[in-house]
């Protein structure tokens, strides 16, 4: 092999060498974790313009709290609507491992949402895949699988715990009572037979299940309670004033 020969295939070995070295490090966890922050800002923020062209025009969002599937018009549609506050979305122990194509990626993503004056964090482990598409990676397919963490329960007495009990409206028609039952707290709402125990977490919040939703009760200047704020792990948030 002559000089010049040598010397061109050596440049083609080192090209293709530092192509590969690019390839691996655009598929990192790190690379990958980037992606994803950049994709939930843009959800937090409501910035639809910045969101669109990391989603496949193929993509399938399967709801983590239904199950329910999306395409990429309905999440889109879906991010349009911001709330207020914003909820922040941390993600963290990503791994990422390429399939031919296509780059496999899990993590672990909290949610943290205000309700009222409380925080409500939910945490999901999430599976997502990437295929590539004019030198950059869209997201195509996206799971979500909640974790549910037991929340801290604490003690009140029945002083402190009287003045929620009340009538609260969460719609037109449809009522929440919170009375005292077996000792605790519970709240039926109309058309059930059976109420659900509320778990105190804080001395103004409680939540129905130990698990995942969380009622946190405001109250005025006087410390009378006007209502209730009720925030679920789908991001729902729910508004219930005290009745008269």
């Amino acid at each position: 092999m002559g000089h010049h020969l040598r010397i061109l295939v050596a440049l083609v070995i080192a090209t293709i060498g530092q192509s590969g070295a690019l390839q691996a490090q655009e598929a990192s966890p790190i690379a990958f974790r980037r992606r994803l922050d950049a994709l939930y800002q843009a959800i937090a923020q409501g910035d639809t313009a910045a969101l669109d062209p990391q989603l496949s025009d193929d993509l399938r969002w399967v709801v983590g709290a239904t199950g329910n599937e999306v395409t990429k018009s309905q999440f889109l549609s879906a991010a349009a609507h911001v709330q207020n506050p914003a909820p922040r979305f941390d993600v963290d122990s990503v791994r990422s491992h390429t399939i031919g194509a296509v780059a496999l990626v899990e993590y672990i993503r909290s949610d943290h949402r205000s309700v009222g004056a409380a925080e409500l964090i939910t945490r999901w482990r999430a599976f997502a895949v990437f295929a590539p598409h004019e030198g950059t990676w869209r997201l195509v397919r996206h799971t979500l699988t909640w974790l549910a963490v037991p929340l801290a329960p604490i003690t009140l007495d029945s002083v402190a715990l009287q003045p929620f009990v009340g009538r609260y409206q969460i719609a037109p028609g449809y009522v929440d009572d919170v009375h005292w039952a077996t000792g605790s707290l519970v709240a039926t709402a109309s058309g059930q037979s059976t109420g659900a125990r509320l778990i105190p977490v804080s001395t103004s919040a409680f939540s129905p299940d130990g698990v995942g939703a969380m009622i946190v009760f405001e109250r005025d200047a006087t410390g009378r309670v006007l209502g209730y704020v009720q925030g679920y792990p789908d991001g729902r948030i729910v508004r219930a004033p005290r009745l008269p």
